[in-house]
């Protein structure tokens, strides 16, 4: 059977880079302004070249994806949108969007704009799909982590295209849920700041080395099957790469898709003398997790030696036709590829003692597009012989025509920004709510004090909610569901998650996973059912008081914060579904000490060293105006769990052995 080719979509992190990725057939680039991009490392546009950058994308047929796909507080929300409205009217032709507040805005105010989910929104299975195509967006980007299988289902049931990475590197966190280069060293991976502490060196157990890792992802060798998915968009990672390594890597993949292959060993080693992390992998794409390591060594570094790229050789071929007659305007229409234009004189031509210029000297002139993307491939020349008519006024209409082939195209008129709509809820009696990993670690002491208690679906007990996995695959979804519709109410992670927990009538929590950082983004959640929305943990206390939600809004008042999210369990090197307790403990460099535990399917969640503690600043939580406070339990055993309340319950300072770990 034979499919369509998918597009092909490369990174730019510069104009040379962009050049790079058109030169070596992308079908479609993605790149970020100098603002509110998930990579503020790399070079970036700044506003002339963002301008620049769009029209050779059209120039050439490019379709340019704008990265506006971080977190942003209520205060950058204005920027983000009056920077997303002037590229729009520039010709981007859609964002990337991370922040469910902000596409609530771009959709509200720009007609016609085109909005794809970013990976950091964690979507990843059809129902999310759902959710997504009710908030406007037309597109998803779903995680590196699923397998061929899952890709398919989720391709062919999703109501909105898919689009996945197929090469470059990985993030040992599932997208999305990575708070451990914030907490750690105050730079937010959902704020385009990541430090990469993946790539340090730990010790994990019995074991040295560098168990969170990963070596870049490459599917050059699944080609057919990828195309047997159906997935409509084929992603580069590499924003933050050279102009070289775009170059290489686009090449590979284009001839690849042409020919519907597989990739020969020689191209498998020129995408690794690219870039490479001790080889690649395929394994989330396979499902065998065993040989995903790999750091960036010297071999690596020495090998890594792709041509260098000598800027961009492509040109858009042009025809041009040039009519020129006594008593009417001069004519000269020019047709690219991508578009047609006709531009005239200022007015009629009178008729002149001097012949105009003859065939040869007009195709000449016509021809000057050096500076330009275009290049003559005819030039079709019609005159009366009589009417005045300089090479100078040819220049003119000539100059005239490229503007007009490079122009943005046509589009509606933005709307006023309107007022902030969103009122904040009142509600004056505190709730307070904990999540458990074990039902026993809830004490007696535990029931009375907290208004509402979470266990994982796998775990539950008589009278608790349910706290759904992060990562649930819609292959898994109804057998979580029949623990899940039992429960007097749910914690949900995705937007996919709520949209189901809503429609099944069971009263829904919007949970900190859902990186909650602006009052529109909370106004979203309430809208799609969230009866409280519990907000980011990256916020501080005068953001939290600024950010107006409808519905209750929480926060983590106690607990250690869970700085990653692992699909591949790290512990036991990559089993899956081992039901073996995948816990452990994680030591950096300095001694420090990060709890392990293992999750329903395998995965891991990373704990941060030491918990959140607040118990003596509950009056400036209040202040800030949080109605829900939420407590983590992980490691702390019964004991401990009733001192945290005990110290709670007297507003107690930050003592010496206010918890215990369990033994």
């Amino acid at each position: 059977m034979k499919h369509s080719l998918p597009e092909l979509l490369a990174p730019a992190g510069n104009m040379t880079s962009l050049e790079a990725a058109i030169d070596a057939g992308a079908d479609a680039v993605y790149f970020g302004a100098d603002a509110f991009n998930a990579r503020m490392r790399a070079d970036n546009f700044k506003s002339e070249e963002t301008t620049r950058a769009l029209s050779l994308c059209r120039a050439f047929g490019v379709q340019a994806y704008i990265t506006l796909n971080t977190r942003l507080t209520d205060r950058e929300l204005p920027e983000a949108v009056s920077l997303a409205r002037r590229l729009w009217d520039a010709g981007a032709d859609a964002f990337i969007i991370a922040d469910a507040g902000l596409a609530a805005l771009l959709r509200e105010q720009i007609p016609g704009v085109q909005l794809h989910a970013s990976t950091q929104m964690s979507a990843h299975t059809e129902f999310d799909g759902a959710a997504l195509e009710g908030l406007g967006f037309s597109r998803m980007v779903c995680p590196r982590e699923l397998s061929k299988s899952s890709l398919a289902r989720l391709c062919s049931r999703s109501p909105i295209p898919i689009e996945m990475f197929i090469h470059g590197a990985h993030c040992v966190s599932f997208s999305g849920q990575c708070l451990m280069s914030a907490v750690m060293g105050g730079r937010s991976g959902n704020r385009g700041s990541c430090a990469q502490p993946c790539r340090l060196p730990y010790t994990l157990g019995k074991k040295n080395g560098y168990p969170l890792s990963l070596r870049d992802l490459c599917l050059a060798g699944h080609i057919p099957e990828i195309l047997e998915t159906g997935a409509a968009s084929l992603k580069i990672e590499g924003r933050q790469k050279s102009a070289e390594y775009v170059y290489t890597v686009v090449s590979v993949y284009r001839k690849l898709l042409d020919e519907a292959r597989a990739a020969t060993p020689d191209e498998l080693a020129l995408l690794e003398s690219a870039f490479s992390r001790s080889g690649f992998t395929d394994g989330y794409f396979r499902g065998t997790y065993k040989t995903m390591l790999g750091v960036r060594t010297l071999k690596d570094f020495h090998e890594s030696q792709p041509p260098v790229y000598g800027g961009l050789s492509r040109r858009v071929p042009v025809n041009i036709t040039l009519h020129i007659q006594t008593g009417a305007p001069a004519v000269l229409t020019a047709a690219s590829p991508e578009k047609t234009v006709t531009v005239y004189s200022d007015a009629a031509l009178a008729q002149g003692d001097v012949p105009p210029p003859d065939a040869d000297a007009a195709r000449k002139n016509a021809g000057r597009l050096g500076a330009t993307p275009f290049t003559l491939a005819s030039f079709t020349y019609e005159s009366d012989g009589k009417a005045l008519f300089t090479l100078s006024m040819l220049n003119r209409l000539r100059r005239m025509a490229v503007d007009a082939l490079l122009a943005p195209p046509a589009r509606e008129k933005m709307k006023q920004i309107p007022k902030m709509r969103v009122h904040a809820c009142v509600q004056t009696k505190p709730i307070y709510t904990a999540s458990f990993l074990s039902p026993a670690q809830i004490t007696p002491a535990a029931r009375a004090f907290f208004d509402e208690i979470y266990l994982p679906y796998s775990a539950p007990a008589q009278d608790t909610g349910i706290e759904l996995p992060p990562f649930l695959l819609g292959e898994d979804f109804e057998a979580v569901w029949k623990t899940a519709k039992l429960a007097p109410y749910v914690l949900v992670h995705t937007p996919g998650q709520l949209m189901e927990a809503v429609r099944r009538g069971v009263p829904t929590r919007a949970s900190l996973r859902f990186n909650t950082y602006n009052s529109e983004t909370a106004a979203v959640l309430a809208a799609a059912g969230a009866d409280c929305v519990y907000l980011s943990p990256e916020l501080t206390l005068p953001q939290m008081r600024d950010l107006q939600s409808p519905v209750p809004k929480g926060a983590v008042v106690y607990g250690r914060l869970p700085l990653m999210l692992t699909v591949r369990c790290a512990v036991s090197g990559g089993c899956r579904s081992c039901g073996k307790d995948c816990g452990g403990i994680l030591q950096d460099r300095r001694g420090v000490s990060f709890p392990v535990t293992g999750t329903e399917k395998c995965g891991n969640i990373i704990w941060n060293s030491v918990p959140v503690y607040m118990a003596d600043r509950m009056d400036a939580v209040k202040s800030a105006g949080i109605t829900r406070m939420h407590f983590l339990f992980t490691t702390e055993d019964v004991v401990g769990c009733d001192r945290i309340i005990r110290a709670y319950q007297e507003g107690t300072a930050p003592g010496s052995a206010i918890y215990r770990m369990k033994k």
